[in-house]
């Protein structure tokens, strides 16, 4: 039965243009470093990942204690962000474009080269890992070099590096570090759009 599972899960990642995708749903910390010529930005957020619905949301900076007040919701099914503040009961709205499995470089297209393995940890607390590298065009133009490195156990995300340049000729570099990562959401409700948010 489990080979069964096993055989299923990899053909529907073949059928649906990736190599993995971690877990539908799941709880993690993102840690973002983000530099161009002009911004340099550190960030702590908590993520948390609905496959099944297509959503994700992000929360305000924890290393700035914004984590509880401010979030973003991106729903992909209804093509809108929501940036929210829960504390001032405030909320804008944002047109959302490009793919929902594009986002955050969870998942790993097909169209990626393996790097080869990495591991993370030591001795009988090592993570297997592999690291990928693609190419893609954002729906603004931008080209980009991505490397991500996921588990070679249910392909979670541990690092993802992406070097974009602009039309312009601007480039920047984005490193996203996840921890704190488990299946499953423990509240789905944080994921629901407040009333006075509503278009």
């Amino acid at each position: 039965m489990i080979l069964q599972v096993t055989l299923l899960l990899a053909g529907l990642a073949v059928a649906s243009g990736v190599i993995c995708c971690p877990p539908m749903q799941f709880n993690a910390f993102q840690y973002v470093t983000f530099v161009n010529s002009t911004t340099k930005l550190r960030a702590l957020h908590q993520m948390v990942y609905d496959g099944l619905n297509q959503k994700y949301l992000l929360t305000g900076d924890c290393l700035n204690k914004n984590c509880g007040t401010t979030k973003v919701i991106y729903d992909y099914q209804k093509r809108t962000g929501y940036n929210i503040d829960s504390k001032a009961r405030t909320c804008t709205t944002f047109p959302l474009q490009g793919n929902f499995k594009d986002q955050e470089n969870i998942c790993v297209p097909r169209r990626a080269v393996s790097a080869g393995p990495s591991f993370y940890g030591y001795d009988v607390n090592t993570i297997a890992s592999t690291a990928y590298s693609y190419d893609s065009t954002t729906t603004d133009g931008r080209h980009r070099s991505v490397e991500a490195i996921v588990s070679d156990d249910n392909c979670i995300p541990l690092v993802s590096t992406t070097f974009s340049t602009d039309n312009a000729g601007e480039n920047s570099l984005q490193v996203l570090g996840y921890n704190n990562f488990y299946p499953g959401i423990k509240d789905i409700s944080v994921l629901e759009i407040p009333t006075y948010c509503q278009l």
